[in-house]
């Protein structure tokens, strides 16, 4: 059975936060998902429940600058339950995700994951390489969603990902 995928909600914070320590192992996640909620930084939060209702995974999509310009968005973190993972949660994630991040407006979508994973969903290493920003090499990656998407230029991050609270 799949799971329902649905948008986060004010009151999901806390199991989204133990969800992502649990899939990685630290807390590091968890505080950028709160830190992102805080800051009015987050674009799209979705979570993936169980037929019990228990979440088992989420998705975040936050908000990037490209040259000062608010038109690219972040894809991260996303995670599974550990124990729930390999089953089609995140690829559900994603697919639901991106529309909505294009809905938005978003010309671009970065992401810094596992390079053998996300360019099945059309990210690519060579067009994040373009920008620059805090992270290189091929896990990093971006998908351009639109025509009239900056080729090149320098990206901001939220604060979320330099200084937590």
């Amino acid at each position: 059975m799949r799971p329902a995928i649905r948008a986060a909600q004010a009151g999901d914070l806390d199991a989204i936060a133990a969800l992502n320590t649990a899939a990685f192992a630290s807390d590091d996640e968890g505080r950028i998902v709160r830190q992102l909620a805080s800051d009015g930084d987050s674009l799209v939060s979705l979570v993936a429940e169980d037929s019990d209702g228990r979440l088992i995974g989420h998705i975040e999509f936050f908000r990037i600058l490209v040259n000062g310009k608010d038109v690219a968005a972040g894809l991260g973190p996303m995670c599974a339950l550990p124990g729930q993972q390999k089953r089609g949660i995140g690829y559900g994630l994603i697919k639901t995700g991106m529309p909505e991040v294009e809905a938005l407006g978003r010309q671009l979508v970065f992401v810094l994951g596992h390079k053998d994973y996300y360019p099945r969903f059309g990210f690519n290493p060579a067009v994040a390489a373009r920008y620059e920003a805090p992270w290189s090499g091929e896990a990093f990656m971006a998908i351009e969603l639109s025509e009239t998407a900056p080729r090149s230029g320098t990206l901001t991050y939220p604060r979320a990902f330099t200084e937590t609270e």
